[in-house]
Formats: C-alpha cells, structure tokens, sequence
C-alpha cells in the first residue's frame, strides 16, 4: 500500500504516523511545507518521496504535490490527521481520483453544527447545539436552552478554546473571550453528562 502522508514533521507527534505506517507495511511519502533537509535523517528514511509546499492548506499546490507523486506509481491513500489539514486533503484526494474520506464528511468534521443536524436527521440523538456568529446568537441559545452550555471556536482544533459556561457571568467572558462578536465563528451546546 501507498500512503501520502500530508505534513510528517510538525507538529513533532506526526513523526509516529508515519513511522506507524512504515512499521505496519506502508510505502510512505508525504508532503509538508519544510525543506527535505529540515525532515532529520530519521523521517527521511522513512519516506519514499517527498514533496514540498508553500501551505499543505493551499489544495492547488497540495494538489499538484500528489500529482507529482502520483505520475511515480500508484497511490493508495491520501491521509492528514491534523484537524485544519483534513479538509484539504479530502478536496486533493476527490480531485486526485484517491479513496478515502469524503469532501462532505471531512466538512462534517470541522463544522460540529452541521454534523449534529446529520446525526439528528440519521435519528442519532445529540446534544441541542447552534452555529453562532454573534453574542446574541450564543445569549439566545443560553436563554433558549438553559446552562451549563459549552462554546467553542470553529477554528479550535480539538478542545482548544472550548470552555463551559455555568452562568450569565460566564457567559460575557466566555463572549469576549472567543471573539463571537468581532468575527469569530463558534458553536454553542448544551452541556450533558455522559459515558
């Protein structure tokens, strides 16, 4: 099997994808924004191409990078395990002709609003959440809904910048705090406890 692998060195832990995927079989290459002389002797001895780009969130020159490796033999799979990465790489792996994750899933992914109004619509039960654009997108939701409710940024990767929200008090900190009224995307949830 063929894996792209989209940017092996940082942040530092990618390094153990691929060295994962060398391990259980893989041919590994990879694409990433540093030169091929900043991967270290050990990743590139791991690698059986390398690619080079300006962003590997820029999908024209991600895409022409798994071109290039591609016109060197069959690829396949495309993979990135970097939340803002994943996106990308499902465009280039549709565009490239690669299975894998879809464009609509990996949109599902990043966009935790619209994934919870697919598992509601597919019966799945989930907690009561919104996009919100404003403060008074994330006040009416509280008001709506109840505390505690959870805020978190849409540009937050995994659990970064999410906060719970006990009370009005919190609620303005937590406002001010993620940016919702200057610009900032978030989405809002009720907070249940669960296992």
């Amino acid at each position: 099997m063929h894996v792209i692998f989209v940017e092996p060195r940082f942040p530092p832990n990618q390094r153990q994808f691929v060295r994962g995927l060398k391990e259980a079989g893989a041919t590994v290459s990879a694409v990433g924004e540093q030169p091929w002389e900043a991967l270290g002797d050990e990743l590139r001895g791991q690698l059986h191409l390398y690619e080079q780009v300006r962003s590997v969130v820029d999908e024209a020159g991600l895409e022409a990078a798994v071109r290039r490796i591609q016109s060197k033999g069959w690829v396949d799979r495309l993979e990135a395990v970097v939340e803002a990465h994943i996106l990308a790489a499902a465009r280039v792996r549709e565009a490239c002709g690669i299975p894998g994750t879809s464009v609509r899933t990996a949109f599902l992914c990043r966009d935790k609003p619209t994934m919870k109004d697919a598992l509601r619509e597919a019966g799945v039960p989930c907690a009561r959440s919104a996009a919100a654009a404003s403060g008074d997108d994330v006040r009416r939701f509280a008001a709506e809904n109840g505390y505690p409710i959870i805020l978190k940024p849409a540009s937050g990767a995994g659990a970064s910048g999410t906060v719970r929200i006990n009370g009005p008090a919190e609620l303005e900190a937590a406002i001010e705090t993620s940016h919702v009224d200057r610009g900032a995307a978030c989405a809002v949830e009720e907070f249940i406890e669960g296992h």
